[in-house]
């Protein structure tokens, strides 16, 4: 009797899920349980906002509560792949698939979609987005993750119509609008960038992450004041905001307040929901820090330490190849390099947007070496993996080859392809001082220098830009009072 009874309730609560989680005709999201639904909603919405820790405790509820239920291991498996712990996120997903068999279509294709995506099958992770598209032409959250796959293999174009079509399938889904913004941005487009950003503000004003997206696109084209004012904003909304306070310290990295920028740093990781990836990723940027004051022993030392926790964190491997260069060690690089190449091509990248940075690297490599020719190649295959924003930092590189080889001309106009859409960017005007000291325009070198000494009056004294930039200038004794303070 009591098994009858339990099977009976089981039937209903069955049959109330199916009502209450149906649109139209089909159903959606399926579980046996009213409470686990209502934890993932509240998950989903958390996700949306990118509060990952709260997301994540969500979603783990909901999966206690009804062990059966597909997509709250799924939504699982989207927090561990954003907070780049790539094997929980494997696990979570490979769960998801595991309890699909008796899912809805919806649910069925969603985690299609995802396994294919965190399997880097990009291409068939796109045909399922396609086919949901299809199906769901009202799904805004599909049009948005169908442009996310089209910015990871370069098709910016398509990333954009997928991100306007999102936000005409459903004007209310916040998302949308802000990937829209940072599709703008990516094309060069920063007033419309800007526009979105502020369009984000409107449908959510009281959540923290469209002051921070205003905040990145502000920053992007060298308002760096304004991005911390919106920053700020943005915690005021919600004080522990991970990613606002990780940004702060990417804006005092711009201005050469190192420290400033390492306790942000540090702050930001404390909010977030942690796990070796995301240990390995702090190392990184320690080095990277340690990479901005010379110290190129530190840099490497903490990158090795990196990548033991994470062989694939592009960051340190990157990083790492740097700070090898300053120190002459080309064997070495070469090697972290060749390391880098079969890492993309693991992950199904080789034909992605990370090229860029990829060749970006080899290009330094290269210019090292004083290989001048092999150095100007790799920007020009660069140039192919860019966005037209994200070719500034190409010509930027450019820039740097040619002052090297004397081609002062062709520098100035790589310099105008570099300062296009931030014309405060402080490694371009760095460059453009030393071309016009080059060239024995003290008048411009002094002018443009005077821009870099405002940007970095607070600076720290050991921050290698400005060093290198009072050595232009003529201050050596000055750089030698800093250095000894």
């Amino acid at each position: 009797m009591q098994q009858t009874i339990a099977k009976a309730l089981h039937v209903f609560l069955v049959l109330l899920s199916l009502l209450s989680f149906s649109c139209g005709d089909e159903t959606r999201i399926t579980t046996t349980s009213q409470e686990a639904l209502q934890l993932y909603n509240e998950g989903v919405g958390h996700l949306q906002k990118f509060y990952y820790t709260e997301a994540k405790s969500a979603f783990e509820r909901a999966a206690q509560t009804d062990s059966s239920f597909a997509m709250a291991f799924a939504r699982l498996a989207m927090v561990h792949h954003r907070n780049e712990n790539e094997a929980a996120a494997s696990a979570e997903i490979a769960n998801a698939l595991r309890k699909s068999a008796t899912a809805s279509r919806y649910e069925q294709m969603f985690i299609r979609m995802l396994d294919h995506w965190y399997h880097y099958r990009h291409g068939e992770a796109g045909a399922v987005a396609d086919s949901m598209i299809s199906v769901y032409p009202k799904e805004a959250e599909i049009y948005v993750l169908r442009g996310n796959i089209f910015e990871y293999t370069k098709n910016f174009d398509a990333a954009l119509e997928m991100y306007r079509a999102g936000v005409e399938a459903d004007t209310s889904y916040a998302p949308a609008t802000m990937s829209l913004g940072y599709a703008h941005s990516s094309r060069g487009d920063l007033d419309k960038a800007i526009e979105a950003m502020e369009r984000y503000i409107r449908l959510v004003p009281n959540e923290a992450d469209p002051r921070a997206s205003l905040a990145d696109i502000l920053s992007r084209v060298g308002r760096y004041d304004d991005a911390l004012e919106q920053y700020q904003k943005s915690l005021d909304i919600k004080p522990g905001y991970w990613y606002s306070i990780a940004r702060l310290g990417d804006v005092y990295t711009v201005w050469g307040r190192l420290k400033a920028a390492e306790r942000q740093f540090d702050l930001g990781m404390q909010q977030r929901v942690m796990n070796n990836q995301l240990r390995a990723s702090h190392l990184a940027i320690e080095g990277v820090l340690h990479y901005l004051r010379g110290n190129y022993e530190e840099t490497t030392r903490l990158c090795e330490q990196s990548l033991a926790l994470d062989s694939t964190n592009a960051r340190a491997a990157f990083v790492r190849v740097h700070a090898l260069l300053k120190l002459k060690n080309f064997k070495e690089a070469e090697e972290m390099i060749r390391e880098i190449r079969q890492e993309l091509s693991r992950r199904n990248l080789s034909e992605s947007m990370a090229m860029l940075e990829f060749h970006l690297l080899r290009a330094e490599f290269f210019e090292e070496q004083n290989m001048f020719s092999e150095a100007l190649a790799a920007c020009d295959s660069a140039m192919e993996y860019g966005s037209e924003f994200t070719r500034s930092e190409v010509y930027r590189e450019l820039a740097d080859i040619l002052l090297k080889q004397g081609q002062y001309e062709r520098a100035f106009d790589a310099l105008e392809g570099a300062l296009r859409y931030n014309s405060n960017s402080p490694e371009a005007l760095l460059i453009l001082a030393k071309v016009y000291k080059a060239t024995g325009d003290r008048q411009m070198a002094q002018e443009i220098g005077s821009r870099l000494l405002e940007l970095w009056k607070d600076a720290d004294p050991d921050y290698q830009n400005l060093i290198e930039l009072k050595k232009i200038l003529g201050r050596s004794r000055a750089v030698a009072g800093a250095d000894g303070g």
